[in-house]
């Protein structure tokens, strides 16, 4: 079973408004071992209270060790013995003097940490930090630690871009083995730096992306904690009711029960009233034989929650234009207005008209192989392995 470590900052942490750490959840829900490991109470308080319930995600707080002073007196004299003989460049003023005591004495830590074991670890995948905050000494000292005894004993160090790519530190650039990035155009940057591109993993899967991403969304919150687990080896569907296009939603379930695929449909009413007839009765009359055929889950939804499921979809189905399905496009979702009485067309905000079955489920098959396509964060852990187990000669 692959097993990693994910070492954790305070800025790293807060820069995403804790949402970083949801990524232990997602790997830890495909059967990957996680273990955060920090330096910082607030960031161990928080990931202990996060990941209660997910036995596979571990939490430990390192702790550092003084260096004592005579050990920083030593290092002082030997600058002074490597420098003795330099001048500053047109004078005769020993190099030393100016820079012993300041500059050198002042940039050596009076504390460090302790050795780690990283050898059982399939990965250990760190936040890159940013230049424009730069982290504190103890955090910069905690990341030193941390990749000095990955590169030591051969496990991989897979950076992950949180911050713009142009507030990437270009040491970190050499000293990551992969890199996790968001957008197609970040490999720009990273060419620069003659980064291998083949070992830039773009995460794609957009609930996990947005896990990395330093702009808060509201919409996008309300994935953090789901009331249902939906997996990414699912498609997930939004029917939308009609009080007259009754029709329409009939032979929309039909057409999604023949496909052949994992899937989770959300039934959405529409609260409506036909005569002595409620929207319930309809269901039950007109529908709920489609609905019971579902191989799969279903659900019948209140239109009360329709923000949290349009973005748990990852499908939104409609006999009717709604405003719903533009915003839903906004958000990468597939929206479809299914009517076999429109004439076939696109429409405004990538909304698609959709007249027949066939071509429904068409949609519907090119939308669940564009998603298995996306890689998540136990995608990316899958494939560090595969590319690990290669004869180093064959590796990216």
């Amino acid at each position: 079973m692959a097993k990693v470590v994910i070492p954790v900052g305070e800025n790293e942490l807060k820069g995403t408004n804790g949402r970083l750490l949801y990524m232990a959840r997602a790997m830890a829900m495909k059967g990957i071992a996680v273990d955060v490991l920090t330096y910082s109470r607030s960031v161990y308080d928080f990931s202990v209270e996060l990941h209660k319930g997910y036995p596979a995600v571990r939490t430990n707080i390192i702790s550092p060790n003084p260096i004592a002073l005579d050990h920083i007196a030593s290092l002082v004299n030997t600058f002074i013995k490597l420098t003795y003989d330099m001048y500053i460049p047109g004078t005769d003023m020993k190099l030393y003097k100016v820079t012993a005591f300041d500059d050198f004495r002042g940039h050596v830590a009076t504390f460090t940490y302790p050795g780690i074991d990283l050898t059982s670890y399939t990965a250990v995948m760190l936040p890159i930090p940013s230049t424009e905050v730069p982290p504190l000494p103890d955090c910069d000292i905690f990341y030193s630690t941390m990749c000095f005894y990955a590169k030591e004993q051969g496990v991989p160090i897979v950076g992950i871009q949180m911050f713009p790519a142009i507030q990437t530190p270009p040491i970190f650039l050499r000293t990551i083995n992969y890199i996790i990035i968001k957008y197609e155009w970040e490999k720009e940057y990273l060419k620069e730096y003659g980064f291998d591109l083949l070992r830039a993993f773009i995460l794609n899967y957009e609930q996990e992306a947005y896990y990395i991403d330093t702009i808060e969304d509201k919409y996008m919150d309300s994935l953090l904690n789901p009331s249902i687990h939906l997996p990414k080896e699912e498609l997930v569907i939004l029917l939308i009711n009609h009080p007259r296009l009754r029709f329409c939603v009939k032979e929309a379930l039909e057409a999604i029960n023949e496909l052949d695929m994992p899937k989770t449909v959300f039934f959405m009413k529409r609260k409506f009233v036909i005569r002595e007839l409620s929207e319930d009765d309809i269901i039950n009359d007109f529908f709920m034989n489609d609905i019971k055929k579902i191989k799969g889950r279903s659900f019948i939804m209140e239109p009360d929650s329709k923000g949290d499921l349009i973005m748990l979809c990852d499908v939104i189905i409609s006999p009717a234009y709604l405003t719903t399905l533009g915003f839903a496009s906004d958000y990468g979702k597939l929206s479809i207005v299914y009517n076999p009485i429109y004439e076939k067309k696109d429409f405004q905000r990538d909304v698609a008209f959709v007249n027949n079955k066939e071509a429904l489920k068409t949609a519907l098959n090119e939308c669940y192989k564009k998603k298995q396509a996306k890689l998540s964060f136990a995608d990316i852990v899958k494939g560090i392995v595969h590319d690990q187990r290669r004869p180093t000669s064959a590796r990216k």
